[in-house]
């Protein structure tokens, strides 16, 4: 009898435990519609054919920045190549790391606040945007959220396999997507302040801490020797705003417009009333998350979730406001969507009838986003401009690319299979600032051109230009233009031009 007791009592616990994975499975049932919707539709753009290449290419006799991913991607591909197939391991990545958030925020601030900030991070159509990308943002964001779960659970119980599982991930991390590294400042910060009394625990951790920079340091060389003329750049750069601007960092204003990227995505308004709702939109968010950090009803370890945040990408805006971008600061989003969601119970246990009116107008500013993604064509239509090239080549037709991508020379060849020689000069029409010298320099460095040429020029060139300064050269035969890299900007293109020699007399008259 006792035993049929225990048996009843046994299922409500269970079904209990079922119950309790029903919101996230939902969540995630969610994710994976909107995040394999139309995934194949769009060409592949400059990146993601750089990482095709690149894992094609890869070899461990050669340096590589981040080549975890390539060689993820690189066994991926022995299954499939096509666009859909190889933008679905960023997917898979990406429910993960909704699934890890999920986790995280739970950890730190309680099951509801999980469910928010895994249910934003769903509806984020910049991170879906990144999840259906051939590159490492999805998989380096994925390990940080990891790692940093990892390190929660050692500031909790400090065990040698809680931070086994920090220094692992933190590793993989660094192997994968390198400037998310900003992420150690809060991990030994926050430890050691956890346990400053505890010289033994310090101790354990310091030898982990140890173990992930000598392992990174190989990788670690290479980034600073092929990123130090990029930085050097971009410091100089930053220093001729702040002088122009009056100030050494990026605008208060600036660092809010991130609230809107992260969580509506980053696309221009197309009315004022549409830039005002946003305007307001951000600043909403703003108070929900300075609502999260308002000390009374605030749990302790929404600080972590704040060192999480605001430690890495005030030392990227540091270093310069040119790595301040969407793509390189993707790795915070998770942190600052677990805040939002905590500002938003703040709001709810206040006044739930403000709290609907903040969730309808987040819903309002997602979907809004969501429709502009699925809608518009963001990225660059290298395949429909390869296509039109080997459906009407001739032999002996060379392609000459006029486009700041330096590899494309060589990528491109997913999309092309014609046998035409392809050549990079990105000073024959960069911009609508064509001048005849630059021109006449440019064709000086090219061979001697025989018969039709395939002109790829990239964003911003004038075609009306192009006629009056290549006339002289060039007979226009025919002009296409092909969807550019549209997630900042409106109507760009690139333009390709088959264009025939003038011959010697015709130049003469």
């Amino acid at each position: 009898m006792k035993s049929k007791t225990q048996k009843l009592t046994q299922i409500p616990a269970c079904t209990d435990g079922l119950r309790q994975w029903i919101p996230i499975s939902f969540i995630l049932l969610v994710a994976f519609v909107l995040y394999f919707y139309q995934l194949g539709t769009e060409s592949l753009w400059n990146e993601e054919l750089y990482s095709v290449h690149d894992a094609k290419d890869f070899s461990f006799t050669k340096a590589y920045i981040r080549p975890l991913y390539y060689i993820v991607l690189k066994i991926w591909m022995q299954f499939g190549t096509s666009e859909a197939w190889m933008r679905g391991l960023s997917v898979f990545f990406g429910l993960i790391t909704i699934f890890l958030t999920y986790k995280l925020g739970c950890r730190v601030a309680g099951e509801t606040i999980g469910l928010i900030a895994a249910l934003l991070l769903t509806l984020s159509p910049l991170f879906i945007n990144f999840a259906q990308m051939v590159r490492m943002y999805s998989l380096g964001t994925c390990l940080g959220v990891g790692g940093t779960l990892a390190l929660v659970h050692a500031l909790e119980n400090p065990t040698a396999s809680s931070m086994g599982w920090w220094a692992s991930t933190r590793i993989l991390m660094f192997l994968t997507t390198p400037l998310n590294m900003t992420l150690l400042l809060p991990d030994v910060l926050l430890f050691c302040l956890r346990f400053r009394t505890q010289r033994s625990v310090l101790l354990a951790f310091g030898k982990w801490l140890l173990l992930v920079i000598i392992l990174c340091m190989p990788s670690l060389f290479t980034l600073i020797s092929g990123t130090l003329p990029f930085l050097r750049g971009a410091l100089d750069l930053s220093q001729k705003v702040a002088q122009s601007e009056g100030h050494s960092f990026s605008s208060f204003i600036e660092i809010l417009r991130k609230l809107k990227n992260f969580t509506a995505f980053p696309f221009p308004s197309t009315s004022k009333v549409m830039s005002l709702f946003y305007q307001g939109y951000t600043l909403m968010l703003a108070c929900l998350l300075s609502l999260a950090l308002v000390k009374k009803h605030r749990s302790a370890k929404l600080l972590w979730i704040a060192a999480w945040t605001f430690l890495p990408s005030a030392m990227i805006f540091f270093v310069s406001q040119r790595l301040g971008i969407d793509r390189y600061l993707l790795f915070i989003s998770p942190y600052i969507l677990i805040l939002l969601a905590a500002g938003f119970m703040r709001v709810w246990h206040l006044q739930k009838i403000l709290a609907i009116i903040v969730a309808i107008v987040y819903l309002l500013a997602v979907s809004g986003g969501l429709v502009r993604y699925y809608t518009v064509q963001d990225r660059q239509d290298w395949r429909g401009l390869a296509q039109t090239i080997a459906i009407n080549e001739k032999s002996g037709d060379s392609i000459i690319l006029s486009v700041d991508a330096s590899k494309m020379t060589k990528a491109l060849a997913y999309y092309y299979p014609g046998s035409a020689p392809i050549v990079l000069n990105s000073k024959l029409c960069p911009s609508s600032e064509v001048k005849q010298p630059v021109v006449e320099e440019a064709l000086d460095d090219l061979l001697p051109i025989q018969s039709r040429l395939w002109l790829v020029c990239g964003e911003g060139f004038d075609e009306k230009k192009f006629r009056t300064v290549f006339g002289k050269y060039f007979q226009l035969e025919k002009h296409a233009q092909f969807i550019n890299y549209n997630f900042y900007r409106q109507n760009d293109f690139m333009h390709l031009f088959l264009v025939t020699p003038v011959s010697a007399k015709t130049q003469e008259e």
